[in-house]
C-alpha cells in the first residue's frame, strides 16, 4: 500500500482507507488496540531474463529491472524481470486487503500506452531462463498510478494472490513483471523498473497455541491435589499482532465433560491467569484447558491439564512436646543451643506434614514419618526468656489443620564478665575477663564497646579471654555486650555489663543566704585525680576557666540577676588533658521582693468590703530596709518609711470590687532597690439589696414602693435613679432608725411597651459609693408581665 501522495489507484476504497491508516501511523499518531496489524514487506530478491541470452539468469544485479524490448548494438533484447517475496513470517494470516507498488526508471516512449502486467508464477525451484520460463498463474488487477511519465508509484491489488499463496502454505511467492505479448518484442514499449517491490497490508493472524500452564505452580504434566484457592491457571500466550487479547479458560470434571465451564482473562502482554475457585467442588478431578482469542481469530486448543481438589482441613491440632526445652525458670538451653520438638498429629491419617513457627522469625515445613504420626524439629533458639512453638496439620492439599502451641523457657547464656579493679576513674586501665556460660564452653569472643566495631578474641584453654580497657571519655557509656563461640559452633546470647566508671564530676558548695543581686561565692571541688582547672558556665553562658587549688578547689563569684532557680555546670581536666564528667547543679536565690500581709483582705480569698479601709504590713528579708515604695490600683507610687524592725504599714480602701492590684518594692540604706513584690485581692460587694413591692409588668401611673438593705460598713445615705426613655436625676435617701432606706416611684406614662431600670446604691460619709443593686421591669399599657430582679 502506498504512503506517498495523491494517485490513481487500481484499489476499492478501502485500501485508501488502510494507506490513510498507515500514513498516520508513520506521523506517530497512536491507534488503538486491534485485531489487525497494518504491515509492509519488500521483495527480497529480482532476476530478469533476456531473451538474447536464453539460457541465462541475471540475479540481483546492480541496476534497474527491465521488461519488454530494446535494441543494443543492433541486437535486440526482450527481458521479463521476477520478484520474490517472504511469507514464512504470515502463516495462517487472514490478509483483509494489500497493496503492492513499484516505481518506473524510464519509458522508451511516453505516448505508447502503457501495458505493464503482473503475474504470479508457480514455485521457482531454480533461477528462471528464457528458455525455462516459470509458468505465469495468475494476473493481478492493476496496475493504477499517477498520471506522470515515467510514474513514481504504480500500484496493484495483491490481496487475494497473497491469500492464496498463504493458504496454500507457501512461504515465499515469486511475481514476474512483464509487458503482454503484443507490446512485449516492440521497443517502443520498453520500460525499466526500480528492482524492489513493496506490499502494504492489513492483515490478522490467529494468536499462538498457549504453552507453559501451571496449576497453581504445578506444570501441566503433574496431576496435583489441590486445596481451596490453589487450582489457579495460568500460561504463557502471545498473538502476532496485538498486545491485548483475551485467553479463554475451559474446564470440567473428567467424569462430566458435559459440565464444561469457561472463563475469560483479558491479556495485556504474555501471561494469562484464570482462577476458577468459586466454581469447583471438593473431591473432584478436572481437567483443563486453554486457547488465545482476538477479535477474528483463535488458536487452537491447548494440551489438557489435570488436577484434583481438596477441601477439606485436618482435623486435629497437633501437640508440641521437648525434653530439652521446658516452661520453667530460669529455664533450659539457651540462645544458639538447639533443642528437640516432637509434633504428634494424634493419629489423624489426613495430617502428612507439619508447618511450624517458633518466635517471630523461623518457621518450616516437615513431613510426618506416616500419616497421621510425628516428626521431629531441631530447633535452635535466637531468644532467651518465654518462647513459644505452634504447629499445624497439614494434608497432601496443603490445607491447614488447627494450631497447636507450647510453651517454653530459654535460658541466659550470655558469657560472664569481670573487670579488676572493679570501679575505678576515668583514664584508669581495667582488665575485663570473658567467661562462658555454664558448660557451654567457648573457642571465641566477640564484643564491642557501645557502638564500636565488634572484635573477635580467641579464648585460652580454660575458655576465658581477658581484654584490656582504657576509659578517657566522660560521655561514652562504655557498655560492653560480649557473645560467645560456642563449642557447637553457634553464637551465644549477650553477656557482658556496664564497666563501673567513676567519672569525677566535681562538687559544688553554694552559700545558704545566697541573695539576689549579691555576689554569692561557689566553692567548687575537684574529684578527678589529677584535675589542674575547672571549666564552668552560670546559666548556660560563656564557659570559663580556673585552675584547680593546692587544696583541690577553685572559689568562683557569680551576681545572680533573677531569684530562684539558676544552673552552674562545671567539670574539670587534668594535665594530660582527660576531662572530667560534667556535674550540672542547681542553685537557689533567693528572692529580694517585699513580703505583703493584709488579714482584712487576704491574698487567698475574699476578704472584706469594697470602700472599707484595710492594712497592709511590708516587710523584708534585706536587712537594713529604709522604705517602700507602692503603687495601688494603678495609682501614682507612693513611698513610706520603714520602722525600726524594717516593715511598714499603710491603710488603703478598695472602690471596687474588681481585682486589686499592690505592687510594692524595697530600699536598702546603700541605695538597693529590690524587685518589686505582688499582691492581689478580691474586695466583696457592699451593694445593698433592693426589694419592690411591684409584682408584674407595670401600667403606667403606676406606684412601685422600694426597701433598701444595709450592707456597706459606715453606711451614711442611699441614692437611687430611674431608667426609662430618660434617666432621672439621682436621688439620696436617709437610713431609716433600723439603717434601711425606702422610697417610691411612678411608672412614667407610656403608649408603648418600654423597659425601666430602677438601681440603688449605699454611701459612706466620706461619699464613697458602693456597687449597684436594680431591679428591671416592663412599663406595658395593655398587660402585666413577671418582675425581673438581679444584684450586682
Amino acid at each position: 500500500m502506498s504512503l506517498l501522495g495523491s494517485r490513481r489507484s487500481s484499489l476499492p476504497a478501502r485500501a485508501g482507507v488502510l494507506a490513510a491508516t498507515a500514513a498516520l501511523l508513520l506521523a506517530g499518531t497512536a491507534l488503538p488496540a486491534s485485531a489487525t496489524q497494518i504491515t509492509s514487506i519488500q521483495s527480497t530478491s529480482w532476476s530478469y531474463i533476456d531473451s538474447a541470452q536464453p539460457k541465462k539468469s541475471f540475479a540481483d544485479p546492480a541496476g534497474d529491472a527491465p521488461i519488454g524490448a530494446k535494441t543494443d548494438h543492433g541486437k535486440k533484447h526482450v527481458s521479463k524481470s521476477y520478484f520474490t517475496f517472504d511469507l514464512s513470517g504470515l502463516r495462517g494470516a487472514k490478509v483483509l486487503s494489500a497493496e503492492l507498488s513499484g516505481k518506473e526508471t524510464a519509458v522508451a516512449d511516453c505516448s505508447a500506452p502503457r501495458g505493464t502486467e503482473l503475474w504470479v508464477t508457480a514455485p521457482v525451484k531454480k533461477a528462471p531462463t528464457w528458455d525455462d520460463q516459470p509458468r505465469e498463474l495468475t494476473k493481478l488487477a492493476g496496475p493504477g498510478s499517477l498520471d506522470v511519465c515515467p510514474s513514481d508509484y504504480l500500484d496493484w491489488d495483491a490481496g487475494p494472490v497473497l491469500q492464496q499463496a498463504i493458504d496454500a502454505g507457501r512461504t515465499s511467492l515469486t511475481m514476474v513483471l512483464r509487458l503482454p505479448d503484443n507490446q512485449q518484442y516492440n521497443p517502443r514499449f520498453g520500460r525499466t523498473y526500480r528492482p524492489m517491490l513493496y506490499v502494504s497490508m492489513d492483515k490478522n493472524q490467529p494468536p499462538v497455541t498457549p504453552t507453559a500452564l501451571k496449576t497453581g505452580a504445578h506444570p501441566c504434566a503433574e496431576t496435583p491435589l489441590v486445596r481451596r484457592g490453589g487450582a489457579a491457571m495460568s500460561a504463557t500466550v502471545s498473538d502476532p499482532d496485538d498486545y491485548s487479547f483475551e485467553a479463554e479458560f475451559a474446564w470440567w470434571p473428567v467424569d462430566h465433560p458435559d459440565q464444561r465451564a469457561t472463563g475469560i482473562d483479558y491479556v495485556y502482554g504474555s501471561g494469562a491467569y484464570f482462577d476458577p475457585d468459586s466454581q469447583l467442588a471438593d473431591g473432584v478431578t478436572y481437567a483443563w484447558q486453554v486457547r488465545a482469542k482476538d477479535s477474528l481469530a483463535a488458536s487452537p486448543w491447548s494440551e489438557t491439564c489435570r488436577f484434583t481438589t481438596d477441601f477439606t482441613p485436618p482435623a486435629t491440632a497437633p501437640t508440641v512436646t521437648s525434653t530439652d526445652y521446658v516452661y520453667e525458670v530460669p529455664g533450659k538451653g539457651g540462645i544458639g543451643i538447639p533443642g528437640d520438638f516432637t509434633l504428634d498429629a494424634g493419629g489423624d491419617t489426613q495430617v502428612v506434614g507439619f508447618q511450624w513457627q517458633a518466635g517471630f522469625t523461623d518457621s518450616g515445613y516437615v513431613a510426618a514419618d506416616r500419616p497421621g504420626g510425628t516428626a521431629t524439629v531441631r530447633y535452635t533458639p535466637r531468644d532467651d526468656g518465654p518462647m513459644s512453638m505452634s504447629a499445624n496439620g497439614l494434608d497432601a492439599a496443603g490445607n491447614y489443620g488447627p494450631s497447636g502451641d507450647y510453651r517454653f523457657f530459654v535460658a541466659r547464656n550470655g558469657p560472664s564478665m569481670t573487670c579488676t579493679p572493679a570501679r575505678a576513674f576515668l583514664g584508669e586501665t581495667r582488665q575485663c575477663v570473658f567467661g562462658p556460660h555454664s558448660t557451654d564452653g567457648a573457642t571465641e569472643y566477640l564484643y564491642k564497646i557501645d557502638d564500636e566495631p565488634e572484635v573477635t578474641v580467641p579464648a585460652g584453654p580454660d575458655g576465658t579471654a581477658a581484654i584490656s580497657v582504657t576509659p578517657t571519655d566522660a560521655a561514652k557509656s562504655y557498655r560492653v555486650s560480649v557473645r560467645a563461640r560456642m563449642t557447637n559452633g553457634n553464637l551465644s546470647g549477650d553477656g557482658g555489663g556496664q564497666i563501673d566508671i567513676d567519672r569525677g564530676a566535681p562538687t559544688v558548695d553554694v552559700p545558704a543566704d545566697a541573695m539576689v543581686g549579691k555576689p554569692v561565692v561557689l566553692t567548687l571541688h575537684a574529684v578527678l585525680p589529677g584535675s589542674t582547672s575547672f571549666t564552668y558556665d552560670w546559666d548556660y553562658g560563656e564557659p570559663v576557666t580556673v585552675p584547680v587549688g593546692p587544696d583541690g578547689t577553685a572559689r568562683v563569684t557569680v551576681v545572680p540577676d533573677r531569684p530562684y532557680y539558676h544552673t552552674v555546670r562545671v567539670y574539670s581536666t587534668t594535665a594530660a588533658g582527660l576531662g572530667s564528667a560534667t556535674n550540672e547543679e542547681s542553685v537557689m536565690i533567693g528572692s529580694d521582693e517585699p513580703t505583703i500581709t493584709s488579714t482584712d483582705f487576704p491574698e487567698c480569698c475574699e476578704g472584706g468590703y469594697e470602700t472599707t479601709p484595710g492594712t497592709f504590713t511590708f516587710s523584708s528579708s534585706l536587712p537594713g530596709v529604709v522604705s517602700y515604695t507602692y503603687s495601688f490600683f494603678g495609682a501614682a507610687p507612693v513611698t513610706v518609711p520603714a520602722g525600726p524592725d524594717g516593715t511598714a504599714s499603710v491603710t488603703l480602701t478598695p472602690l471596687s470590687t474588681d481585682t486589686q492590684y499592690l505592687d510594692v518594692t524595697s530600699k536598702s540604706a546603700d541605695g538597693w532597690v529590690s524587685a518589686p513584690g505582688y499582691y492581689r485581692f478580691y474586695p466583696k460587694s457592699a451593694a445593698p439589696p433592693l426589694t419592690c413591692d411591684a409584682t408584674g409588668n407595670l401600667r403606667p401611673g403606676q406606684v412601685v414602693r422600694c426597701t433598701l438593705t444595709p450592707v456597706q460598713p459606715g453606711l451614711a445615705s442611699y441614692g437611687y435613679r430611674i431608667r426609662a426613655n430618660e434617666t432621672t436625676p439621682d436621688v439620696v435617701v436617709q437610713p431609716n432608725a433600723d439603717g434601711t432606706g425606702t422610697f417610691e416611684f411612678t411608672a412614667p406614662p407610656t403608649d408603648t411597651k418600654i423597659f425601666l431600670y430602677v438601681d440603688a446604691w449605699s454611701a459612706n460619709a466620706a461619699g464613697q459609693r458602693t456597687e449597684t443593686s436594680y431591679e428591671s421591669y416592663y412599663v406595658d399599657p395593655d398587660a402585666a408581665a413577671s418582675r425581673v430582679t438581679r444584684a450586682v
